[in-house]
């Protein structure tokens, strides 16, 4: 039988022709896959250079530096989150505004601490955080050593310094313009008429006047502790030199604000389109405002009395210009009003105007009664303790470089992200 031929297929080569297309085909494939991948890269690029523009980043940018001590959003946030809890909107963003000192007074207080003798170990630190549950982050940590060093100096460093009782007087005070108001005061509380009507009435400093004049008991050598505004005032000292139930001779203090002065206005020129051109001096009594203007009469320089004489901060150093009418330059509604009636060359009365401030009165003091040895309760002298500390801090904060980056963008967007979190 016959053996059948087997045909034995020969494959053939491929034509210059198809290998080109082959290689073409295969060069578009990896471009293609190429491209795809450079794609990828990119979209990832992107997202993550969001991310670190976004939250990255802000996060390590500084906001303070305190000496060689950097801290930077991070820490910021961390703290404002602390001190905020169960806040609402409104009120972390007032909280805001106080984190940097808070940071910068917790570092003083560490800084000084030592000198005193005390200091907070890493194992107290350790414990409280444990005791607390927060985590081991140097913000936690600060915190926890400002705490724990601000207890040891009120308990160990101040409290002895503040006795349990002392000399204390029980004070009425009203604050007036001049000596002559004060005179005419003093002779209706003379006649009999109430301390505390009069101070609502004639005080022109608003402690006194919205209190009726009643500083309660002040304690003598912490009296300005309990005087707010008025702390640098002649009244630490007033009450503890007059007998009890006398009233106080009219006595001139320089350092107090109230809110009344005096206007002398002139008309330099006018314009069709700008108005007058107004020069004036703010003087804080009728009594000056009258001596001032009997120089200016006499032809004295205005200018120089202006630079010498006006409270006014925006224009005594301009020698007095206002500027003119109608460009809104002349803030003080009585200083507008002469300025707007006044021909040049004409100098005004004396003007009294009550939405501005100024320095320098007179204070009537009476003492209503004084006990030399009155006990202090706890919650005052707690308060004498704290106010100690806070001049401690304050005595020490010119020894530190504080540089302050944080912008106002940049706190919105911590307030944002803090109330964010919270959800």
């Amino acid at each position: 039988m016959a053996k059948k031929h087997i045909k034995t297929e020969v494959k053939r080569s491929p034509t210059k022709r198809q290998l080109s297309r082959w290689q073409r085909q295969q060069r578009i494939q990896r471009i293609i896959t190429i491209v795809g991948a450079l794609f990828f890269v990119l979209i990832i690029g992107y997202i993550g250079y969001g991310y670190y523009n976004e939250q990255f980043k802000p996060l390590h940018e500084p906001v303070l530096k305190i000496n060689d001590t950097v801290f930077d959003m991070d820490y910021y946030i961390k703290l404002l989150e602390l001190h905020s809890q169960g806040k609402d909107s409104a009120e972390t963003s007032e909280i805001a505004d106080d984190i940097i000192s808070v940071i910068e007074y917790g570092e003083i207080m560490r800084s000084v601490s030592p000198d005193l003798g005390f200091g907070v170990s890493t194992d107290e630190v350790d414990s409280e955080l444990k005791r607390l549950g927060l985590p081991n982050d140097k913000v936690y940590r600060d915190t926890i050593s400002s705490t724990l060093l601000a207890s040891k100096l009120l308990q160990n460093y101040f409290d002895p310094k503040v006795p349990t009782a002392c000399e204390q007087a029980q004070v009425q005070a009203l604050f007036v313009e001049s000596d002559e108001v004060a005179k005419r005061v003093a002779d209706k509380l003379d006649a009999g008429d109430d301390f505390s009507s009069l101070a609502e009435e004639y005080s022109l400093e608003a402690v006194t006047k919205g209190g009726g004049g009643d500083l309660g008991w002040l304690p003598k050598d912490f009296a300005y502790m309990f005087l707010g505004n008025l702390g640098n005032s002649l009244l630490t000292d007033i009450p503890f030199n007059i007998e009890p139930g006398v009233l106080s001779e009219p006595t001139y203090d320089g350092s107090v604000t109230k809110g009344l002065g005096y206007w002398i206005v002139e008309v330099i020129e006018k314009d069709e389109v700008k108005g007058s051109h107004a020069r004036g001096i703010l003087l804080g009594t009728w009594q000056e405002a009258e001596e001032i203007r009997a120089r200016l009469a006499d032809g004295e320089d205005f200018g120089t009395l202006a630079r010498g004489y006006s409270q006014d901060l925006a224009s005594k150093e301009r020698d007095g210009d206002l500027g003119w009418t109608q460009q809104g330059e002349i803030y003080s509604r009585v200083a507008l009003g002469l300025a707007l009636q006044l021909e040049p060359g004409v100098l005004s009365q004396p003007a009294a105007d009550d939405s501005v401030q100024t320095r320098g009165g007179y204070w009537l003091v009476r003492v209503v009664d004084r006990d030399d040895n009155r006990a202090l309760e706890d919650e005052i002298r707690g308060m004498i303790k704290w106010k100690l500390l806070d001049d401690l801090v304050n005595e020490h904060r010119a020894e530190n470089s504080v540089e302050i980056y944080l912008t106002a963008k940049q706190k919105a967007w911590a307030v944002a992200r803090v109330l964010n979190d919270r959800g």
